[in-house]
């Protein structure tokens, strides 16, 4: 067998005889290194087919003679053109502990952010409030391209960086951000990964958006830029707008931080509350925002971040509002209230992080202050009108210091906390509703509350380690200080600007000083499925408090013992189980034990006896989790249960509309019992996601109405199933069902109040009738059986085209079609029913350009 061209012999080419009739091999043969071949053959047919053929050559059949004879051919090389193949990778990926969601795979034309395919993503949800939970946990950190710009404020990321330049979500199970705790400190918390696509990485990418529109005059603007290398991180925003969409989201903090004081001021205005809908049907706003977000990395292993943000913004708010007060014998109170607020709000932030991360050394300090000057108007119709002004500016400053040492099979760690707050709040109410409490001036015009709360913490804690391959120990001593001064005046102010003097029962100065002291040892086992943890905390608290009204100092002092038991067993390298029970004791807090009145808003008074309330806590969970990503299936199903043992049982008078608050010494118990599961499943057949959740809880407790001890029962059931699908190449749909169910009931006085059913129905479909167009059709459905006047059922559609060409992109909105001019809801809490019918905007037409700058 040789080549045509060269006249070489051909190895390997394959020598077949068949029947040349009925096609059945005789025999065959493979030629050798110099192209010959050899074959016998006994048959009785006349002739016989012989073909020659080999990957790299041409074919060739002949007819033979049945003889001995030898054949020799000379054949044509030439190349082979294969079909082409398209191979389709996976859209889940598992190595090891990392879960690599293909972003490809979960995206369609009408997705822009990151965001907004996280939503799709099977095993992770993302909340109303744009927190990322997976395994039905949050997530304990957030990096992009393995790093920690944001620190937890990563709705800057998820709702700014395009779907389009990330290659890949990635879910970090069972995350130690810290080296050097790696397989010393276990935890089941998973972290969180974007992988940006080559195409987006060193280079500046800036993007603008300008939009404009009616009823009224609506603007919508943005402008953002982002810059990803190996060693430099930057994201830049800023966002503006009037159309009911709220900029300062994107600044909320998502990460748990146990050691940080969050401060909230103690005054309000009564205003309407928020309604469970989506934030563009009743936000009224005048919004800007800006954040400049940097991260400089030195080697692998250190580095400097620094953020700040800044958000001004004015919102209005209106609604009609019944509260219900269950009374003994059957009776209620109703407060029919029609509210109005505008609040203007200027918040700034700002934090600075140095970090670095090695296997046996971690240094940690982080920075960040805070400030922010609000103001709240509002006016509420009961019987009369009733104007609130608040002012309620606050101040912080606080650092973290984190330091661990390893040496060998020994850990050291160091931790301080420091943190400096100032409230100064003044809440103004017009006119004087309550005359009896005060000593009385001439022509009294205003109630005015003023308030200013100072706050010192310090925190300090040192722990040592010592690991071996199956049994770890770790002893901490820690003490925390806090120390605060609490100064406040309630009175009355003419119309002249004359202040009433000031009496001691609606004056407060009171300094607290809490001390804490405690040993906590840790003792964890470790096998290669099973992980056993036994947290055994000792804590001495001492409060010293000083009533300088009164004159009276009270000293406390106790010792604690909270112990808590965690479980983690692997049953199979997909299912997994966790339990714990948890024992704390606990002492209030400084705004539990002041003796003069504050009057927290209107209709609120507030007044303590000085008795300290304590309270101690039993909490069980269990959680079975079962993940496949190759079949991407996630599964979590749990419960929980906690009982919560009081000192002090609060009592509320009604006087009208003013409630007052009271203190007495009646131990009680409260109990809440929940059952909760989420099932999530990718189906490639129709490129989306199907998830199904369901909650039930139920709580018992008891309350003091009109010198009456009420039982109180209530019940709370959830079904919401979503599923995110595309029908066809050309369009998609999500679709959300929620099923909500409210109970609620007094024992003792066998009251059983209507239960409240609702639904609530949320479709939108996308078309794509070409690559770069999209139309949008939206329509949301609710329905609430409490509804007490008018249709029980509210209905809203929207509207929208967008069309891409290039670099920009066009956008047309139309929302709220049909003019929909209220939102009703009810619930339960305890034994009261809120009932509010909160004002909407109005239909809308928005124009939107988004483009690229850079």
């Amino acid at each position: 067998m040789k080549n045509k061209a060269d006249e070489k012999g051909i190895a390997g080419l394959s020598i077949t005889v068949k029947d040349k009739r009925a096609g059945i091999l005789l025999n065959y043969a493979l030629t050798d290194d110099k192209g010959g071949y050899h074959i016998n053959l006994s048959s009785t047919l006349d002739s016989l087919l012989i073909t020659v053929s080999g990957l790299n050559i041409e074919k060739q059949e002949k007819i033979f003679k049945n003889i001995n004879q030898d054949l020799d051919f000379n054949v044509n090389v030439q190349a082979i053109k294969l079909k082409e193949i398209k191979v389709n990778p996976p859209r889940i990926r598992m190595l090891s502990d990392t879960i690599n969601y293909t972003v490809d795979g979960f995206i369609d034309q009408n997705d822009r952010t990151i965001g907004d395919v996280l939503k799709k993503l099977p095993g992770i949800e993302v909340k109303d409030d744009g927190s990322i939970l997976y395994n039905n946990k949050p997530i304990n950190k957030f990096y992009i391209e393995e790093k920690d710009l944001l620190q937890g404020r990563y709705g800057i990321a998820t709702n700014n960086i395009q779907a389009k330049d990330v290659e890949a979500v990635q879910v970090l199970e069972n995350h130690q951000p810290i080296k050097a705790l790696k397989n010393k400190e276990f935890t089941t918390d998973a972290g969180l990964n974007i992988k940006l696509k080559e195409s987006a990485k060193g280079i500046l990418s800036m993007t603008a958006k300008v939009g404009a529109g009616l009823s009224p005059a609506l603007w919508d603007n943005e402008l953002f830029s982002m810059y990803f290398n190996k060693n430099k991180q930057n994201i830049t925003t800023y966002k503006g707008n009037n159309t009911g969409s709220d900029p300062g989201t994107d600044f909320t903090s998502h990460y748990a931080a146990p050691n940080r004081t969050d401060n909230e001021t103690s005054l309000s205005v009564q205003s309407p509350a928020i309604p469970s809908i989506n934030q563009k049907r009743y936000l009224f706003n005048h919004a800007n925002a800006f954040s400049i977000n940097n991260l400089w990395a030195y080697g692998k292993e250190t580095q400097v971040s620094f953020n700040i943000s800044y958000l001004n913004d004015h919102q209005d708010r209106s609604s009609f509002s019944r509260s219900v007060y269950y009374l003994p014998n059957d009776s209620t109170l109703d407060i029919d209230e029609k509210l109005t607020s505008n609040a203007k709000i200027n918040q700034f932030n700002g934090a600075l992080k140095i970090n670095t991360n090695k296997e046996n050394y971690y240094l940690d300090n982080l920075f960040s202050f805070s400030g922010q000057r609000n103001q709240t108007e509002g006016s509420v119709i009961h019987q009369d009108t009733v104007f609130q002004q608040l002012k309620d500016p606050l101040y912080q400053f606080d650092n973290t210091f984190s330091l661990i040492r390893n040496y060998k099979k020994i850990s050291f760690k160091f931790f301080s906390y420091t943190s400096y707050t100032s409230t100064p709040e003044l809440l103004n109410i017009q006119p004087v509703l309550y005359n009896d409490i005060f000593t009385g001036i001439e022509d009294p015009l205003t109630m005015r509350q003023n308030l200013i709360q100072k706050k010192f913490i310090f925190k300090n804690k040192v722990s040592f380690g010592l690991n071996s391959r199956h049994f770890k120990q770790n002893y901490s001593i820690g003490i925390n200080t806090n120390l605060q001064d609490f100064r406040s005046k309630l009175g009355e102010q003419s119309s002249s600007g004359r202040l009433s003097a000031t009496q001691d029962s609606l004056s407060n100065h009171l300094r607290w000083n809490k001390i804490e002291m405690y040993f906590n040892p840790d003792y964890t086992y470790v096998s290669n499925k099973f992980r056993l943890e036994a947290i055994l905390l000792l804590n001495y608290t001492h409060l010293y408090t000083d009533d300088l009204i009164t004159e009276q100092d009270k000293v406390i002092s106790r010792l604690f013992f909270n112990p808590a038991v965690i479980l983690n067993y692997d049953l199979n390298p997909l299912l997994s189980l966790s339990a714990d029970a948890r024992y704390n004791n606990r002492v209030g807090e400084l705004n539990d034990v002041f003796t003069g009145y504050i009057m927290e808003s209107y209709r609120n008074l507030v007044k303590n006896d000085g008795k300290l309330p304590e309270n101690q806590n039993q909490t069980y969970n269990l959680t079975l989790n079962y993940r496949h990503p190759i079949h991407e299936l996630f599964i979590n199903l749990g419960s929980s249960y906690s009982r919560d043992h009081f000192n002090l049982l609060y009592s509320y008078d009604y006087q009208g509309v003013l409630s007052i608050k009271n203190t007495n010494i009646i131990p009680n118990i409260k109990s809440m019992s929940t059952v909760f599961g989420r099932v999530s499943k990718g189906i490639d057949a129709i490129g989306g996601t199907i998830t199904v959740y369901t909650n039930y809880s139920h709580s018992l407790g008891k309350q003091i109405s009109q010198d009456k001890i009420l039982n109180y029962k209530n019940q709370v059931l959830i079904i919401r199933p979503i599923i995110d699908m595309r029908i066809k190449s050309w369009t998609s749909l999500t679709y959300t069902f929620q099923y909500t169910q409210s109970k609620n009931a007094i024992l003792n006085d066998i009251s059983t109040f209507p239960a409240i059913y609702g639904n609530t129905q949320i479709a939108q479909l996308n078309f794509f009738p070409s690559k770069g167009l999209t139309i949008n059709l939206a329509h949301e459905y609710y329905y609430s059986s409490a509804t007490s006047t008018g249709n029980k059922a509210m209905n809203f559609t929207d509207a929208g085209i967008k069309y891409l060409y290039k670099n920009l992109e066009f956008n047309a909105e139309y929302n709220n079609i049909f003019n929909s001019k209220q939102f009703i809801s009810a619930s339960y809490i305890d034994t009261s029913m809120y009932y509010y019918a909160y004002n909407l905007r109005p239909a809308q037409v928005l124009l939107k350009a988004r483009f690229k700058i850079k």
